[in-house]
């Protein structure tokens, strides 16, 4: 088993490091030439079980992995540009990319697949997908992924939103995409705060969570309890997929590259709106290392936001019956 690092895409953020069983991953203690003290894989080719999961860990497309045979069995994916994101030391954002972008090409449809990039930190999504965007006004891309559905159904149309933009301004989009049931797919990114905009409290901030606009804490008698969008777009009668995952680790990055996989088929298949919450890490926005974001979403934020599917579409027979 062999991998390969490249150097100059590590942002040093050590996801693959304690993704690593083997302990075979370590900081260099130098500095490439983006300034970051990027990682080196410090075991032989024996040492290595060629398990993947410092690759599936990686928010920035730096790490492919080899069997014993010489035969790849992680490589980037042709759904995503080369080009090395924008995004801070530890979040999670290019990692939902490189899920997207794996499972619309393991699904066939890259050539016809479209993206609404969102106002926020995934503002310059267009610049990584490899394949059309459109660049939508805050919160409104579910209406203009409406809009690119209806006008080319045939195509594959998803919004990929942080949670400012959908679950604020864009609250009213959200709401009334999935009510008409437009066969879109919905990426959404909780990661209780606002991002690119200075570290603001966001509609799924947690109770007490510090915020530049919360500094002593989210006070709930003041600003209501944190939204839960995924239980809220499945209150709703028409036909959906919704589920919510997170990708704070290699475990449930994978089983969220499952949940995003059947909301594009669902897609493909023209059978119903969908929608996939995905629980993401803000290093930098919440004042902890990427290492101490990773426990702090999973004891704050998981035990709140649930993981799981919370609709699916329901024979028709069944549908009829149920209304």
């Amino acid at each position: 088993m062999s991998i390969a690092i490249e150097q100059v895409r590590c942002k040093g953020c050590g996801r693959c490091i304690v993704a690593c069983p083997k302990g075979l991953i370590e900081y260099s203690h130098e500095l490439n030439d983006r300034g970051y003290e990027y990682v080196i894989f410090k075991g032989t080719p024996e040492d290595c079980s060629g398990c993947s999961l410092c690759a599936v860990s990686c928010p920035d497309q730096g790490i492919e992995v080899w069997n014993k045979k010489g035969k790849q069995t992680f490589e980037n994916t042709a759904g995503l540009t080369e080009r090395m994101t924008h995004y801070c030391p530890g979040c999670t954002h290019g990692v939902v990319h490189r899920l997207t972008a794996e499972v619309l090409e393991e699904l066939g449809v890259v050539g016809r697949s479209v993206g609404i990039a969102p106002v926020g930190c995934s503002v310059l999504a267009y610049e990584y997908f490899n394949f059309d965007m459109f660049e939508a006004a805050h919160g409104r891309a579910p209406a203009v992924a409406t809009g690119a559905k209806r006008a080319r159904p045939e195509m594959i149309v998803f919004a990929y939103q942080g949670d400012g933009d959908l679950a604020s301004i864009g609250g009213n989009e959200i709401l009334h995409a999935a009510n008409r049931g437009e066969k879109i797919t919905v990426i959404f990114i909780n990661n209780a705060i606002y991002g690119m905009t200075g570290g603001q409290m966001a509609p799924t901030t947690m109770p007490g969570q510090k915020t530049t606009t919360s500094p002593f804490g989210r006070d709930i008698e003041q600003t209501g309890y944190p939204m839960r969008v995924c239980e809220l777009l499945a209150s709703l009668a028409t036909p959906a997929y919704i589920a919510r995952g997170a990708v704070h680790d290699a475990k449930h990055t994978l089983k969220t590259k499952k949940l995003i996989k059947k909301a594009f088929e669902l897609q493909r298949d023209s059978t119903c709106f969908s929608f996939v919450e995905v629980l993401s890490v803000c290093p930098t926005n919440w004042g902890l290392s990427p290492e101490e974001s990773v426990s702090w979403l999973a004891d704050t934020m998981i035990p709140y936001y649930p993981l799981g599917v919370f609709k699916e579409p329901q024979p028709e027979g069944q549908a009829d019956a149920k209304a």
